[in-house]
């Protein structure tokens, strides 16, 4: 492998899925010959001192009115790291603003580069001439590109059909340091919730409106009547959550839902394992923001979870219908009430479901063998 830097707005201890996309196959790659470079932030020297590879932190993006272009500061830490670390390798982590920068070393130097594009990444390219054109010369001078799923993959084809550059899926895998389950912590949640005699139902994500979250608080009160006993776990923080939360006492279910805004990675496996079903029906939004793949989805997986994903996007590749999950209308409320019924009164269909979930999560995706397709990429 070459001496490869990855340039990346996202990074631990930063959450979020292309952060954690990223750390999952640094983790995975020779470490004498990888160097990151991201955003400095809070707590990151506690992060960084835990990985074998180099880490270099700095303020990537200045928010000065005054400076143009906003990634001059980045364009300066790339090209010193270029010199210092002997770099014969750029991935770059978004199109924009970093491609930007890659395609212009390149122009100089000759430095050759991957892109890696998740989807949003790519509905964003398109909100104005001026970024789909450079967006098009930052793929065509690409010695590749990586996309985190078929449909991405498809989008990207899609949107620059002229563009002959090769592609490569790398998909996400769920996070291998979720799967121990501290039973503390599952205990008290269970008691001071009450849910110990309880069906749990629950969402982890960005509290988005892709994400499908108000379509489940809608299809509840069907569901309550059916199955009574039921509670709807949201573990997540966004822009949405005022919304969701007066949406539930419209509703009149603000009883039987509950919010979790704060939820380490520590805790997060013991909300997985209190779960009967894990439901998030993602749609595509007017603006074409759109779930590029779903690795909740596959986390859910891991621990024999029954799921239920939104028919849209990148979650038709995480989510099998009939094999690991079931898909749905994501603006079909009513079918969404009765697919969570049908899960959570059938415990055989929701055991099966969840057992292949499982297997299909250690057979498919999992980082190692993710990471050897990136690997190849970089020989």
């Amino acid at each position: 492998m070459k001496r490869t830097l990855l340039a990346t707005i996202d990074f631990p201890p930063m959450t979020g899925g292309v952060a954690n996309y990223w750390a999952n196959l640094c983790r995975e790659l020779p470490n004498d010959s990888l160097v990151v470079l991201a955003s400095e932030g809070v707590n990151t020297i506690d992060f960084d001192v835990k990985q074998e590879y180099l880490i270099y932190r700095q303020k990537l993006i200045n928010k000065n009115k005054w400076m143009w272009p906003k990634w001059w500061p980045l364009f300066l830490s790339i090209h010193r790291l270029i010199k210092s670390e002997k770099i014969g390798f750029l991935i770059v982590a978004h199109i924009l603003p970093i491609g930007t920068i890659a395609y212009i070393l390149k122009k100089l130097f000759n430095l050759p580069y991957g892109v890696s594009v998740h989807g949003l990444d790519l509905s964003l390219t398109q909100a104005s001439s001026r970024k789909r054109w450079i967006t098009r010369r930052i793929l065509s001078s690409a010695d590749w590109v990586m996309t985190n799923s078929e449909f991405t993959q498809t989008l990207l084809r899609k949107l620059f059909p002229d563009i002959e550059v090769k592609t490569e899926i790398v998909y996400p895998c769920p996070n291998i340091n979720l799967e121990k389950v501290p039973q503390v912590i599952k205990e008290n949640i269970i008691k001071n919730n009450d849910l110990s005699s309880k069906k749990v139902i629950l969402t982890v994500g960005r509290l988005v409106e892709r994400k499908g979250h108000d379509m489940v608080l809608k299809a509840l009160p069907v569901v309550l009547k059916s199955v009574p006993e039921t509670r709807y776990i949201v573990v997540g923080r966004g822009p949405d959550q005022s919304r969701l939360k007066q949406l539930a006492i419209e509703l009149g279910i603000e009883k039987q839902v509950l919010f979790y805004e704060k939820v380490g990675d520590y805790e997060l496996p013991a909300f997985y394992d209190l779960a009967d079903v894990f439901a998030m029906p993602c749609r595509e939004m007017p603006d074409g923001d759109v779930e590029g793949f779903g690795i909740v989805f596959l986390e859910a997986g891991n621990y024999k979870k029954p799921v239920i994903a939104g028919r849209s996007g990148g979650a038709v590749e995480a989510v099998e219908h009939n094999v690991n999950g079931l898909l749905v209308d994501p603006q079909n409320e009513n079918e969404i009430a009765q697919a969570l019924i049908s899960l959570l009164q059938n415990k055989d269909k929701a055991r099966t479901l969840g057992e292949k979930g499982y297997y299909r999560v250690q057979e498919q995706f999992n980082w190692a063998e993710q990471a050897k397709i990136l690997n190849n990429l970089l020989e």
